[in-house]
């Protein structure tokens, strides 16, 4: 059984086919959750204007109610009936509701007229403002099975994230993966009280803990779990134990820019937490985001990018200024390891750039958006120009040398050049359109005066773009097929009115092994390693809002593609899921003509073909032969329409 949710509109080209879903409100953000729900749904999050809704797509779906009140209802006047004479007075109360919901043994069957899963079940969580961004653990530690990870088993079986909210607040939401079932959704007490189901009440068993210290809006939020015990050692009884907890990091706008740190229970209760670190940054931030690595040194890293064109990593474990006083005013601080930067700008060909002031040319590129690559061993930056690049730290790619983040820890380092580069297709282009009217010009005959020079000035200097560009980036890892291959990552840019997709990046980067290569060879076929670029994107005027990567539902049709991902573009009041190829049913009409093909009217020949319409070699000298022997085409033996014999 289905959910009432709107169906998506269809599109489709001959790259790709797209699903647009029409939201009822304004979306700001979304998330795909790292695992799948128990019944095998893909579980997408997306932050709105009241909070955030969840939806359950795809998977086995829920069992059909069972018509029970007739089962355990009474006929008037038989023999089992029993009176109470008790007051209402002292009735007990009902027990609380749980939730046991059943489901199908398979998946339903697609329909080849609609070709896509099902919306199973959505839930909203009403926080009552706006949710701005939505942070989520990362794959690789959700999906870690070794023994050192035993701890976030409780996590499995849970969603957990972290909505930057329009009130100042970061709140850390925990929630069961399983989708509650209709009867859940349709209890009377929701019926009597609408916000009995508000976010906070516990009636979905969710979780949320408010986490407070900024003084404006988050820009954006990341999370990571800590294993070592070290970090609950207290001040007061120098006690340590050895719980699991799980880490939050927020950046804002806030004096120069402001970075905050909490930490929170692997199973918390409701309540407000204060950071434990805040850091006051040299210029505000435009990416966070923990290191992926299942390494203990790796995995404390925080990737800070900020608006100059610099990357800088954080070690929040890696603690100095830390007082012995407890009662100590001086917060505890973690250390800088490395900055790594991005070239300069060129002033001629980027319309963004200054063109006054005495640092002209000095200007660093400004980074768009920034990301760990190759399991957080490199570094992979997205910069407004339309050019990208890898700072390869470990030496994870092709012919590298050992990365300088090793196994030996530095301090203070910085690095400036790319290890791998390339363009984005068609950025450029889309960031320079101008909005305005087109510019005057001027005529070189007609002599002008100062006062004329000014005024013919004012209207002819080309218009720059309002703002800065919008973009993001977008890394899945995809397992391989074969155990005995490694996985690859798919990345996805987002660059103004551009999106362009490179299947694998590990393949592109060993077609690309020098340093600087700004071009792919045109000549190279192999699969997968040539950059693609996402045709007719159709938000339906509106812009994109963010970028999100999944891996491909089960039991979809297959079409030869290099996408090995599903991917969503998210507008402002809808989200669109686009994959790759052009899949169109075939009706059974279709599926007859197929089946036609070229055979001879005399059942005793034994010119048989296959069913699929298709001609081998030795059909076609044979029907060549007939035709050059003198038998006219109509009188022939052969002839179109006959079905072909099996």
């Amino acid at each position: 059984m289905a959910v009432n949710f709107a169906q998506p509109r269809v599109f489709r080209n001959q790259q790709n086919t797209q699903l647009s879903y029409e939201l009822p409100h304004r979306v700001h953000t979304a998330k795909v959750y790292p695992l799948p729900a128990p019944n095998g749904s893909t579980v997408i999050l997306y932050g709105n204007e009241n909070g955030v809704k969840i939806i359950w797509r795809g998977g086995r779906p829920f069992k059909a109610a069972q018509d029970t009140a007739t089962a355990s209802s009474k006929v008037n006047g038989s023999k089992d009936a029993i009176i109470s004479l008790d007051s209402d007075e002292d009735e007990a109360a009902p027990p609380p509701f749980e939730d046991k919901p059943e489901f199908e043994d398979d998946e339903a069957e697609i329909d080849p007229s609609k070709p896509f899963p099902d919306v199973l079940q959505t839930l909203d969580l009403h926080f009552g403002t706006d949710v701005l961004h939505i942070g989520l653990l990362p794959g690789s530690i959700l999906k870690a099975d070794s023994t050192s990870w035993r701890g976030i088993d409780a996590l499995k079986q849970k969603i957990v994230f972290t909505a930057a909210c329009a009130d100042n607040l970061v709140r850390l939401v925990t929630l069961p993966l399983t989708p509650p079932s209709p009867a859940s959704k349709n209890r009377d007490e929701f019926r009597s009280n609408f916000t009995m189901a508000n976010a906070g009440n516990g009636k979905w068993g969710e979780t949320v803990v408010v986490l407070s210290g900024h003084q404006k809006i988050s820009d954006g939020v990341s999370m990571t779990v800590n294993m070592e015990g070290q970090f609950a050692l207290t001040k007061a009884n120098q006690k340590s134990t050895a719980e699991t907890q799980i880490i939050v990091a927020s950046h804002s706008k806030e004096m120069t820019g402001l970075l905050l740190l909490w930490r929170i229970p692997i199973s918390p209760s409701p309540s407000i937490e204060q950071p434990f670190q805040s850091i006051y940054m040299p210029s505000p931030a435009v990416r966070i985001s923990f290191n992926p690595s299942l390494s203990e040194q790796h995995s404390s890293y925080l990737l800070v990018a900020d608006t100059v064109g610099t990357c800088r990593i954080y070690n929040y474990k890696l603690v100095v200024n830390q007082s012995d006083d407890p009662d100590s005013l001086v917060a505890e601080q973690g250390t800088w390891l490395l900055s790594l930067y991005t070239g300069f700008k060129n002033t001629r060909s980027d319309p963004q750039s200054s063109q006054r002031g005495p640092h002209l040319g000095c200007e660093r590129k400004t980074i768009v958006d920034a990301d760990w690559v190759d399991g957080g061993g490199a570094i992979i930056a997205l910069l407004n120009d339309g050019e990208w690049g890898v700072w390869d730290m470990d030496g994870v790619g092709p012919g590298a040398k050992k990365g300088f983040l090793g196994t030996q820890s530095i301090k203070g380092g910085s690095i400036s050049e790319f290890n791998l580069t390339g363009w984005i297709e068609g950025a450029m282009k889309s960031s320079s359109k101008s909005s305005g009217p087109p510019a005057a010009s001027s005529s070189k005959f007609v002599p002008m005066t100062p006062g004329t020079r000014k005024t013919t000035d004012l209207f002819s200097n080309k218009a720059q773009p309002a703002g800065p560009i919008r973009g993001s980036i977008s890394v899945f890892e995809v397992k391989s097929q074969s155990p005995n291959l490694p996985s690859e990552e798919s990345v996805l840019f987002w660059l103004g009115e551009s999106f362009t997709l490179i299947p694998s990046l590990s393949k592109y980067w060993s077609s690309n092994p020098r340093k600087g290569q700004t071009n792919t060879n045109i000549f190279n076929s192999v699969p997968g390693s040539r950059p693609i670029k996402l045709e007719s994107v159709d938000l339906l005027g509106e812009r994109c809002s963010g970028i999100e990567q999944y891996p491909k539902l089960p039991g979809m049709p297959n079409s030869r593609t290099e996408f090995q991902t599903e991917i969503i573009i998210l507008g402002e009041h809808r989200f669109t899921i686009l994959s790759g190829g052009k899949y169109t049913p075939q009706s059974r009409d279709t599926q007859s003509v197929n089946r036609l093909a070229l055979v001879p009217r005399n059942e005793n020949t034994d010119l048989v073909v296959a069913g699929n319409g298709d001609l081998d070699v030795v059909d076609i000298d044979r029907a060549l032969a007939m035709m050059e022997s003198g038998s006219d085409i109509r009188s022939s033996a052969l002839s179109f329409g006959s079905k072909a014999k099996w």
